[in-house]
């Protein structure tokens, strides 16, 4: 049996009452944040999509953003002189900018009840390791739409719609 809002296991019951009963309501909305700047009208919709399902069901309310740690090759093996040290200080400095972001969003947002918070990690399993430990029941996440070799390689929407053990509402963003 798949956890979620309702159970989606075999039942005897009448399927025509199965289809006109209400869903459980959501109480948990998880909202992920992609802070690139193609990503400005995501800032802008996915929040308020996400809003207008928050009212409705008077559910708790999160956002998030992800910060992937700079890659660096181990400098015994590679001829470039660059300190390690200098990608940890730009990996905080790009954590702190998401972190005073993220504040002046929530705070922008018309609503009480908003959790916010920038984790280290991939967006896919921040996102994912985020809505199961927070019993996450809906997650939004803004979508390209991209086409071609983009699509092929995949990206973070769709692996979010493929691994969540909840809802998932994908917001179409504007190129």
């Amino acid at each position: 049996m798949r956890e979620g809002r309702e159970d989606v296991s075999p039942t005897t019951e009448d399927p025509v009452e199965l289809a006109n009963r209400k869903p459980d309501p959501y109480r948990h909305i998880l909202v992920a944040l992609d802070f690139t700047p193609h990503s400005s009208h995501a800032l802008a919709l996915a929040p308020a999509r996400a809003l207008e399902l928050v009212r409705l069901h008077d559910s708790k309310l999160s956002l998030i953003h992800a910060v992937e740690n700079s890659f660096y090759p181990d400098l015994g093996y590679d001829p470039l002189m660059i300190d390690p040290g200098e990608f940890a200080e730009l990996d905080q400095q790009i954590h702190d900018q998401a972190v005073l972001r993220m504040e002046q969003l929530a705070k922008s947002l018309d609503y009480a009840d908003v959790q916010h918070d920038v984790l280290w990690g991939t967006p896919k399993s921040a996102v994912l390791s985020y809505a199961e430990a927070q019993k996450v029941d809906l997650i939004v996440v803004g979508s390209h739409g991209r086409h071609g070799i983009a699509k092929l390689l995949g990206s973070t929407a769709v692996a979010i719609v493929h691994s969540a053990r909840c809802d998932v509402f994908v917001v179409r963003l504007a190129e």
